[in-house]
């Protein structure tokens, strides 16, 4: 329930300390605000301590916090942000220089305004011209100088934000004698934005700076800091938030380090970088090696990391993306409701159709940056056009994750892969010039999924045996294809150490064919255009685990969490697009629920979700209130291969169905008829099957077949609460 967090390190500041208080909470009287202040005893020698303690017996609002021995301002904003309970947090000096009634300013200057910190900027009104404002203003324009900034006083201390990002802002990797004169680099590196308030600034009316008496000490110093500043914020790679968080949070284990000539392709891949991914750069270094930590975190870290980046991607979202301004407010929600990741249930769904009306609008953030930005287009399921942007780091972010995946499936940076993909459709000439550079770093083969047919797949399986990779990736599709087709030929087909099928669903009937035939396991990914990777099986095969550091996964049923074994829809929150946030963007895909109250069998604490149900537009509906996934079918025809080679299950109204069949070898109109009507005890008698025998079933061009399609354009949160999924067919 408190608001603001007000922090004063203090030391030998006794005689400041009854006015410091009774200045404060008038301020919080006043003005409405919900506040604490927290009074840190820097191990004074006088009686600060006790005085604290005097203020506290009056007014529970003031807090103690006290060290055992002196370590500095910037130890005491440490220790006072450790105490605070508020949502917001105040830097103030115990010196009453900065006087306490301006920070109700900050309050609502942060609040109104789109920054995410307010830094109180020292006035020049009634400011004594001495040898300490003289030496300030030299330093203000080293700093300014040094890191290509424009601050009005970057050693300002009086500033106010959001808790979770003053946590970030002192997180320093260097040590420092005065690192909070870095407290405005910092903020500026890690990318918040910094709105500067003029306030006035008092002379010392009582206590005694420690400054005049080490003065030329602490010139000295700050030089030194300087200089230490200028490699650590300029010269060193730029930290990601990943970084950060491990730095305080350890994983529970390490993973296996990369040596050898592994090592150096590794590092050789990644410094060249530009040579073969677009508009991803070096910082996916950092980022992949960071992945590889955080992997290892318990949930309780995982969950506070993903709760910060959520608060930060909220706020961001409400005060620079408009369409997010007007959705929330019209929900009656603010940033600050999040206090916890259950709390994002509050906010409202985004569907394609809103973004396909918004996107060049309302959707883009005010402080978007083009040259940042890669578009990312689809066909869509149903044919429909759709477009979305990526920014950078996200970007760098897929890659790293997808590379940390793929070491799920037992593969090793070095080690061969193939990929049965489109390779190269809606690429420009540059991109496919980078794709086939970076092909050849992964010593990665391409084999062109939508060319598979009977006259040619011989010599793509005569390729990939030569090659031996012990990586394959590809469609789902193509892997059974491929199976089916090996078995029924009775050639030995290649044998990998491990598949990643992905872009469709992966049915247990076709995962068993795959794996007896190549012998290899099969770890499935769930992902999509607008997000790369959302979820991938690990050597646990125990549901797909969300990428905790970019996602947060809901599965909604009837609008509310789905309970473990229900099938719901996917709604995902991407945490790093910052450019076009997606926030519980409803991608249109049904997946089954999963008790993630522990950990999977691997030891991973990632969240869960189980099995892919395919499209939510893929839904039949049925005369008999039930309604069935597109994953029903395949578990339906599984076991009529011989009957049916192929299927696709047309809805065009509600009570009909067009099952069109491409006849398998033991093909006969009487087993059709049979197998059809089968069909009836799922969808209800009144249901109307009409079978079409058709010669092919064509995959589109990027190599996939759709295998349900329901033109009835249905909400699936309206038809969860108006019907019934139907039971599965039973295994036989």
């Amino acid at each position: 329930s408190i608001e603001l967090s007000v922090i004063a390190p203090c030391y030998n500041e006794a005689a400041n300390i009854s006015a410091l208080s009774e200045r404060t909470l008038t301020t919080f009287d006043r003005h409405g605000i919900k506040g604490e202040l927290i009074l840190v005893d820097d191990a004074s020698k006088d009686d600060t301590a006790e005085m604290i303690r005097a203020a506290s017996n009056a007014d529970s609002r003031v807090r103690l916090a006290q060290h055992d021995r002196n370590r500095g301002l910037f130890g005491g904003w440490r220790t006072g942000l450790r105490a605070a309970k508020g949502r917001y947090v105040c830097l103030i000096d115990a010196d009453l220089q900065n006087p306490p009634e301006e920070i109700a300013r900050l309050l609502r200057q942060l609040k109104t305004d789109t920054a995410d910190i307010v830094q109180g900027v020292r006035s020049s009104i009634e400011r004594v011209r001495d040898v300490r404002y003289y030496s300030s203003r030299i330093l203000n324009f080293l700093l300014n100088t040094t890191f290509a900034m424009s601050a009005a006083d970057n050693k300002s201390g009086f500033v106010l934000c959001p808790r979770e990002v003053l946590d970030d802002v002192l997180d320093f990797r260097a040590k420092y004698a005065f690192p909070h004169t870095f407290l405005r680099v910092a903020a500026e590196r890690k990318g918040y934005s910094v709105e500067e308030v003029e306030t006035l600034f008092d002379a010392r009316k009582a206590g005694t700076s420690f400054l005049p008496h080490f003065a030329w000490k602490a010139s000295l110093l700050s030089l030194v800091d300087l200089a230490r500043g200028f490699l650590d914020f300029r010269l060193s790679p730029a930290e990601n938030d990943i970084d950060r968080f491990l730095r305080r949070h350890q994983p529970l284990r390490q993973p296996e380090p990369y040596r050898g000539w592994r090592k150096i392709w590794l590092e050789l891949y990644f410094l060249t970088m530009p040579l073969h991914k677009w508009m991803i750069g070096r910082p996916a270094r950092r980022l992949f090696y960071a992945l590889r930590q955080s992997q290892f975190l318990s949930r309780e870290d995982l969950d506070a990391y993903r709760l910060s980046k959520l608060k930060r991607v909220i706020r961001h979202a409400y005060y620079h993306v408009p369409y997010y301004r007007h959705a929330f407010d019209d929900a009656g929600v603010t940033p600050e409701a999040i206090t916890r990741l259950e709390d994002l249930e509050q906010f409202p769904l985004l569907s394609k159709k809103n973004v396909r009306e918004n996107l060049f609008f309302d959707l883009f953030a005010d402080n978007h940056k083009k040259s940042e930005m890669l578009k990312v287009s689809t066909s869509g399921s149903t044919g429909e056009p759709f477009v979305i942007y990526a920014d950078k780091h996200q970007l760098e972010l897929r890659m790293a994750t997808t590379l940390r995946a793929a070491e799920w499936t037992g593969w090793r940076f070095g080690d061969r892969q193939a990929r049965l993909w489109h390779q190269t459709i809606g690429m420009t000439w540059s991109q496919v010039i980078r794709e086939r550079i970076d092909a050849w770093f992964m010593r990665r083969v391409f084999v062109p999924a939508y060319e598979l047919r009977d006259d040619n797949i011989a010599g793509f399986v005569e390729k990939i045996k030569n090659f031996n990779p012990v990586l394959i990736d590809g469609y789902a599709e193509s892997f059974n294809f491929l199976a089916h087709y090996l078995r029924d030929k009775g050639i030995e087909g290649f044998h990998p150490k491990a598949i990643m099928s992905s872009a469709q669903i992966m049915p247990d009937q076709v995962r068993k064919v795959i794996e007896e035939r190549f012998g290899a396991a099969v770890f499935d990914k769930y992902g999509s255009r607008e997000f790369s990777g959302i979820a991938y099986e690990d050597e646990g095969h125990d549901g797909h685990l969300v990428m905790a550091e970019s996602y947060i996964v809901e599965i909604l049923k009837d609008g509310k969490p789905a309970k473990p074994g229900e099938i719901g829809e996917v709604v995902i929150t991407d945490l790093n697009n910052m450019h076009v946030p997606l926030i519980r963007y409803r991608i249109g895909d049904l997946a089954v629920a999963v008790d993630n109250t522990a950990p999977g069998k691997s030891g991973r604490q990632f969240p869960r979700i189980g099995r892919i149900e395919g499209r939510a537009q893929a839904v039949i509906v049925c005369p008999n209130g039930a309604w069935l996934p597109g994953t029903f079918f395949a578990h339906y025809f599984k076991d009529y291969d011989h009957v049916v080679r192929h299927y696709q299950i047309v809805q065009n109204e509600r009570g009909a169905l067009l099952i069109k069949v491409v006849p398998g070898a033991h093909y006969s109109p009487e087993v059709l008829d049979q197998i059809v009507n089968g069909l009836h005890a799922f969808t209800g008698a009144n249901m109307r099957l009409e079978t079409q025998v058709v010669d092919e079933i064509p995959m589109v061009r990027t190599g996939k077949r759709t295998g349900v399609i329901s033109n009835l354009g249905l909400d699936f949160q309206k038809l969860a609460d108006e019907t019934k999924p139907a039971e599965r067919p039973a295994r036989q």
